[in-house]
Parts: C-alpha cells; sequence; structure tokens
C-alpha cells in the first residue's frame, strides 16, 4: 500500500466520526456503523498486508461489506440501487483484473511516439517497432550497471564478498521514493541471516539492485564501480545509443538544490532548459554529499509533485530498446568473459528463482524492468529447452494514472504469450507493422 492508500483509508474513518462530534449523534446506529466502517478499514489493511490481496478489490470488496451488514440496506429500493451499483462494479472489475495482453499490444500501436517494442528469435530481429528511439530507462538502465559488476568482479576489481556497511547504503536511501524496494530487500536480507555486523556483502547488493530495483544500492554500485567505467562499458559493447549514466537518487534533490524561483512552473522550465550535462554534474555533486554526510538522507522529507517528478522521469537516464536488445543477446549468448557471463546470469536470471513453473519452460530465463509514475519497461532474455532464444524490450513513457495500472495488470500476460507462441509474435509483428 501506497502512501495516498493510507490517506484515502484514514479519510474513510475520520469521514465515519465526524458525526459523532456532536453528541445528539452518538446514538447506538451511528455508534454502530462507525464500528462496522473501523472493522472495514482494519479488514482491508489486513486484506493487503497480510494476505496481499488487490488493494482496489479489498477496497471494494469492504465497501461490499459495509452495504450488507446495513439493515438499511433491505428495503425494495435500496436492493434495486446496490444491485445495480454490484453489478456495475462487477463488470468492470472483470474488465480491469482479467488478463487481456491486447491492452499492451493496442498501447504500442496508438501510442508510437511514446512506445517501443524490440523482439528477437534466434539472432534475428522480428519486431524493431520504434527501437531507435531513445526513451527514459528508469530501473532496466541497472542491467548495464550489473554488466560492469560482473566484469570488474570477473577481473578481480572488487570481490563478491566485500563487506558493505548498511550505514554506507543508507546514506543513498531517500525514504518513499522507490516503492519500499531497499526496504523489502533488508527485510529479505535480515530474514535469510545474511546481514552480519550489520553488515551485508557486495554481491547481496548488486542482487538488491537488481532483483529488488533498490536504488540506494545502486547509487553505492555508481560510486564503487566508477562512473566513468560504467559508460565506457557501454561503449565497448557497442551500446550506441546509451546516454551516459549519473546517479538516480541525488536526481530527485535537484529541484531544491536549485529552487530559488518565484514558483513551480519557473522552477520546472528552469530545469527542462537545464543542459543534461549540467544536470548530470548536480546529480553526481550531491551524490557525493549524500556519501560524505553533508546531505543526510534520513532528514529528507519526500514530497515532491507529480509535475516535478515527471521532469526527473523525462530526464532519466536513456536508452533505445535496440541497445538493449543487443545487451540482451550479449548476455544470453555468452559473449561475455565466461566468469562474468556467469555473474551476470547470477543476477539477472531471478525469476528462474522466485518462481519453479519458470524451469518447466525455460533452461534460462533473465530479467530487468524499471518504471516510474510515467514509466514502464522490461527487458527479457530467455532460452527453451530446445535451445530456442528469444530478447525482447519493452518501453513505455507519458503513461496516465489508468494507463499505467492496466498496463502493469496486463504487462505479465503480454510477455508471456510473445515469450510462448510464435503465432502471437506474428501477430504482433503484423498489426505495429500497419501502424
Amino acid at each position: 500500500m501506497n502512501i495516498w492508500a493510507w490517506i484515502g483509508l484514514l479519510g474513510i474513518l475520520m469521514f465515519s466520526l465526524l458525526p459523532l462530534l456532536k453528541k445528539e449523534n452518538r446514538t447506538k446506529e451511528e455508534i454502530r456503523k462507525t464500528i462496522t466502517t473501523g472493522l472495514m478499514v482494519l479488514g482491508i489493511i489486513v486484506a493487503v498486508l497480510i494476505f496481499n490481496v488487490n488493494y482496489l478489490l479489498a477496497l471494494i470488496a469492504g465497501f461490499i461489506a459495509m452495504i450488507v451488514f446495513d439493515k438499511k440496506t433491505y428495503t425494495k429500493k435500496r436492493i434495486i440501487i446496490y444491485g445495480s451499483f454490484i453489478l456495475v462494479v462487477g463488470i468492470a472489475s472483470y474488465f480491469f483484473f482479467r488478463d487481456n495482453p491486447d491492452y499492451v499490444l493496442n498501447h504500442l500501436k496508438d501510442h508510437p511516439q511514446t512506445t517501443s517494442l524490440y523482439v528477437a528469435e534466434n539472432g534475428e530481429k522480428l519486431i524493431t517497432y520504434h527501437s531507435d528511439k531513445v526513451r527514459p530507462l528508469a530501473s532496466t538502465v541497472k542491467m548495464l550497471i550489473a554488466v560492469e559488476y560482473a566484469m570488474q568482479i570477473n577481473a578481480g576489481k572488487i570481490t563478491k564478498d566485500s563487506p558493505v556497511s548498511l550505514d554506507n547504503l543508507k546514506r543513498y536511501y531517500i525514504k518513499n521514493t522507490d516503492g519500499n524496494a531497499h526496504e523489502d530487500w533488508l527485510k529479505t536480507m535480515s530474514s535469510e541471516g545474511k546481514i552480519k555486523n550489520n553488515e551485508v556483502t557486495l554481491h547481496d547488493v548488486a542482487k538488491g539492485m537488481i532483483t529488488y530495483s533498490s536504488n540506494a544500492n545502486t547509487d553505492f554500485l555508481i560510486d564503487v564501480l566508477g562512473i566513468t567505467n560504467i559508460n565506457e562499458r557501454a561503449k565497448s559493447l557497442k551500446l550506441t545509443q546509451q546516454e551516459e549514466v549519473y546517479p538516480i537518487v541525488s536526481a530527485l534533490l535537484i529541484p531544491e538544490h536549485i529552487e530559488n524561483e518565484t514558483s513551480e512552473k519557473q522552477l520546472i522550465k528552469k530545469l527542462r532548459e537545464m543542459p543534461i550535462a549540467t544536470y548530470r554534474s548536480i546529480a553526481e555533486d550531491l551524490s557525493e554529499q549524500m556519501k560524505v554526510g553533508t546531505i543526510k538522507a534520513e532528514d529528507i522529507s519526500f514530497d515532491m509533485s507529480m509535475d516535478l517528478q515527471k521532469v526527473w522521469s523525462d530526464r532519466l537516464i536513456g536508452a533505445s530498446a535496440n541497445d538493449y536488445g543487443k545487451l540482451l543477446a550479449i548476455i544470453s549468448n555468452d559473449e561475455l568473459p565466461e566468469g562474468a557471463a556467469a555473474t551476470v546470469r547470477d543476477l539477472l536470471e531471478w525469476p528462474m528463482q522466485y518462481n519453479e513453473q519458470n524451469h518447466e519452460r525455460f533452461v534460462h530465463l533473465g530479467a530487468k524492468g524499471g518504471s516510474t509514475a510515467f514509466v514502464l519497461n522490461d527487458a527479457i532474455y530467455a532460452e527453451d529447452h530446445n535451445g530456442n532464444k528469444i530478447e525482447m524490450v519493452i518501453l513505455t513513457d507519458d503513461l496516465n494514472l489508468w494507463q499505467g495500472l492496466l498496463i502493469r495488470k496486463n504487462m505479465n500476460s503480454f510477455e508471456s504469450k510473445l515469450l510462448g507462441s510464435k503465432d502471437y509474435r506474428l501477430q504482433v509483428q503484423k498489426k505495429l507493422s500497419e501502424s
């Protein structure tokens, strides 16, 4: 549950308590209604946090429960009204919650200016839909950082078992900026007994960057590996449209760092007009201040507006789907040195470790996604038991709230169908070629 979900539930609870502020309203019926609402809110929280029920589904179920347990419901008029409401909600829920891989396909077709799809099969490009356009990668760029990490391990420049203090990682962590990715990783490290003397291994930090997508771990590794080394690696791999890497977390602090404008509109204009080289330089400087403690991440209260978050999202490190299709093929075809190839696979093939059913379909399955409030990307390579290989990259940008919800809901089924069906790949190829 994100902060807006908590605010919504708190609002429901507060609204139910308002009538009780007046003494004359404190009847048994009003008190009973307030208790029922409180139990509904508690039930939603338990369902979401303990039983992993979808928040929207739990909210709908809660309101239906309130209707069912309200004595006033059972009149002819209210039964008709509530019955119609439940029917409409049920139909809407069916269309929202059902798997619909074609929703993603249709979004790609309808939004050529903000989407890309790259699919290669056994070394041959099958779909290259706007795949030469540079778009924000979000966390998908962590795949490149993982490759540089693996290469430096292979060269003996760093070692997997090097201890890393959690306090050093904490310097890069700004609460409420990564969907609890960093905290979830820490919980896993603790439950698996991998935290010793407040330290974890460097390899566990790298796994946290990929599997959990911790931005704090990412910026820590960018510092350890060196920005110059990462950017040179991209060139050596011939990723010709890869933009230069810079710290992700510290870039969130840039608006506050330069904020001397009279309005947010002017601040946004200044950020958008700022040369990207200057923007990167500021991000690097702020990251260094976080590292040495001049800026204390734990003291930062993140409250950036959505308009400013859009600027941050738009200026994230970019590349083309072609580039990441090429990077996927390099990994899938073991074109890296043997030791580095094994390390990268260990990091990226977390879907094989977390879902046993994937072993029935694949020998190898590696992935790294990336998202913001406006971006949803994924890069996947797969090899089946017959040796057939597929590389697939999906980049989407400028998503509104509804588009983001539906693409997130249907992305997995779209990818699974693309990976599993040659006929569907050809159908997608044909439909996108007509647009």
